[in-house]
């Protein structure tokens, strides 16, 4: 039974990204008076904003994650960005694969749901983080997860590389 459990969609996708994973921060300010109006803390705004104005020369911000998977269908996720090596923001979430083998819930630091195409290779997830509500997609292959995050006046693409004997 557990080798069928295993089989479906969603857990195909959590066991394929378990591990350690690492990008550098890429965000984007696209409409600031809807970051303004979007329900984030003026503290969360202006973060966002920071990380979107980066120089480079002051060195990248960088974002860490971890997937632990379960094959009773919970999986532990936790995202640590970094600036020089000092956690500057933090994010840990419980995801529940759904029975269905399709859908998911996230519950933690980010609040939402989420679904995994047939393939067990992609997701599509609305979340809440913040105060503001955004989506998000995400492509998995073996060693990289492209994540493309849409929210009110911002977004971002990450290119998440796994890190090796993590």
């Amino acid at each position: 039974m557990a080798d069928a459990v295993q089989e479906r969609p969603n857990h195909r996708y959590y066991a394929g990204c378990e591990g350690v994973w690492r990008a550098g921060v890429s965000m984007r300010i696209t409409d600031p008076a809807r970051l303004a109006r979007s329900g984030m803390r003026a503290a969360d705004r202006l973060s966002l904003r920071v990380m979107a104005a980066w120089p480079r020369w002051l060195g990248t911000v960088v974002l860490d994650t971890t997937v632990t998977y379960h094959a009773s269908g919970q999986v532990l996720h936790s995202t640590v960005v970094r600036w020089l090596g000092i956690p500057i923001q933090r994010s840990v979430e419980t995801i529940r694969l759904d029975d269905d083998g399709r859908r998911l819930t996230v519950s933690g630091g980010m609040t939402g749901t989420g679904t995994i195409d047939e393939t067990g290779t992609r997701a599509e997830y609305d979340l809440a983080w913040l105060g503001t509500e955004f989506h998000q997609s995400t492509v998995r292959s073996a060693d990289l997860i492209t994540v493309t995050q849409t929210g009110s006046g911002f977004d971002a693409v990450q290119r998440l590389v796994r890190q090796p004997g993590a």
